[in-house]
């Protein structure tokens, strides 16, 4: 009976079909030019699944455009000739060792289905996934609901002095919301925040038809590697309104922990990952705070880099100093190994790195007439001892972002 339905449905709505996408008429990258992925400092060819604009993945989904790239994958935007619908599919690199987003997704699938907590509509829904198997080995393929750009790319683009504080009021309220729910409703540590992962989502899935038929009316800019590999530019479209989507899992930590291990991006880095002590949920409101400063304000809080321009961590934790203070010396106790590489017996900084003048969070807040509100906001979620940031719970009812005073 069963396949017999399945036949029936199928006649009723046969897949759409595929076009034929422009085969000429775009811009020649020139071979010695490093373009998209290459400019990653470990990129290496093999590791990326060779996709073609046109070609089509599982019988279903055609792919339109490049939306983006990472160290672990690529991100295009396809046509599902099935649902008659856009959507986005991320191909990972074949290296990847361990691939966390799909269990993730499993295991927040079933908590979603038990709670009717309004944050869970800010995760980025998995769809679809399945595996491809190229020259150089076999390639994980997870297929999201589309959506737009993320707010790193909308600042970048559009608005590079910050976003007005309404908008930002607005996207950490609806951040807030998803990590309430992955913190108390799905033991979740997300561990990956940061605006690059927060995207626009869309309201009207046919909004995305301008993409695909951008590439009809001007073909998008590429670099043909071999007969078997092209690199395509992303595009980019004029952002319009819709929600805040939380996404990448592919960091994420189920369970309160602690857990272990090097997590987040280098200047977003808690403290206690950076003195190698066990984390949790805390990371995540960190990274809050950090995320509100970026969306806001035209230069990062923390570059964890000195005023030669060299990475390393002791220039972090002096910028951290010069921010927050001296850290308190219960934190310090649980790693004093580690803490000796930075301080003495007595707590005292050994100077690895000098805590910069003029890097308070007054000094570097350039935006606001009225700036006291957001740095009461941003100080509950920067603190030196985890257990005294505050909860996402907590900080959705934070004047700055209720609009009342304090």
């Amino acid at each position: 009976m069963s396949s017999l339905w399945t036949a029936i449905t199928s006649s009723l709505n046969p897949l759409e079909k595929a076009r034929s996408l422009p085969t000429d008429g775009f811009k020649n990258i020139e071979t010695s030019q490093l373009v998209e992925e290459e400019e990653l400092p470990d990129y290496r060819a093999d590791r990326f699944y060779p996709v073609r604009l046109g070609g089509i993945f599982q019988k279903r989904y055609q792919i339109v455009a490049k939306l983006g790239f990472g160290t672990s994958s690529t991100t295009w935007l396809a046509r599902d000739l099935k649902e008659r619908k856009y959507v986005a599919l991320k191909v990972y690199v074949h290296t990847s060792l361990v691939h966390r987003e799909l269990p993730c997704y499993g295991h927040i699938s079933r908590r979603i289905a038990d709670s009717s907590h309004r944050g869970r509509g800010n995760i980025r829904w998995l769809l679809d996934s399945f595996d491809v198997v190229g020259e150089h080995g076999k390639y994980a393929v997870l297929v999201f609901e589309a959506a737009q750009m993320s707010l790193r790319d909308m600042k970048l683009v559009f608005w590079p002095d910050g976003f007005d504080e309404d908008f930002v009021r607005g996207a950490i309220t609806e951040l807030l919301r998803e990590l309430d729910f992955l913190h108390s409703h799905g033991e979740v540590v997300h561990t990956d925040v940061h605006p690059g992962n927060m995207l626009l989502g869309v309201y009207d899935n046919n909004l995305l038809q301008k993409l695909e038929e951008r590439e009809f009316t001007s073909p998008v800019p590429r670099k043909v590697v071999s007969a078997t590999r092209t690199i395509y530019l992303s595009r980019l479209m004029r952002p319009r309104e819709g929600p805040m989507l939380l996404s990448d899992f592919g960091e994420a930590r189920i369970g309160p922990g602690p857990h272990g291990g090097d997590i987040m991006p280098l200047e977003y880095r808690a403290p206690e990952t950076l003195l190698y002590i066990g984390w949790s949920y805390p990371v995540d409101i960190w990274s809050v705070g950090l995320t509100a400063w970026d969306l806001l304000e035209p230069k990062r809080l923390f570059t964890a880099r000195d005023e030669d321009g060299d990475l390393y961590d002791a220039a972090h934790l002096a910028q951290l100093i010069a921010a927050l203070g001296p850290p308190p010396p219960e934190f310090l106790a649980r790693n004093p190994e580690r803490r000796a590489d930075f301080w003495d017996e007595q707590g005292n900084w050994l100077g690895l790195a000098p805590v910069p003048d003029l890097r308070t969070m007054e000094a570097l807040e350039t935006r606001l007439q009225d700036k006291s509100g957001f740095l009461r906001f941003i100080r509950r979620a920067l603190t030196w001892m985890p257990e005294n940031r505050a909860t996402a719970k907590e900080l959705l009812q934070d004047p700055w972002l209720t609009g009342e005073r304090p």
